[in-house]
């Protein structure tokens, strides 16, 4: 999953740290709330769709996400 550093110019990672799914949910986590189109294209659909019963965002954002899927 290419990280698009603007996204995470707050925090410090390691390139291991970066690989752990911990990591994934946080990130995908915050394109969902910060990111753009090309952001969750470099995510992907998929990865979203996995890791979304499992990361922390604001419910508004769930509710897109979840009815996007049904739709599709």
């Amino acid at each position: 999953m290419k990280v698009n550093p603007n996204l995470i110019w707050d925090y410090s990672f390691s390139s291991q740290e970066m690989e752990a799914e911990s990591f994934k949910r946080w990130y995908v986590a915050r394109v969902l709330m910060r990111g753009g189109k090309e952001d969750i294209r470099a995510v992907g659909l998929e990865t979203i769709r996995r890791l979304l019963p499992d990361i922390s965002i604001p419910q508004r954002i769930r509710e897109f996400w979840n009815w996007y899927f049904q739709k599709s």
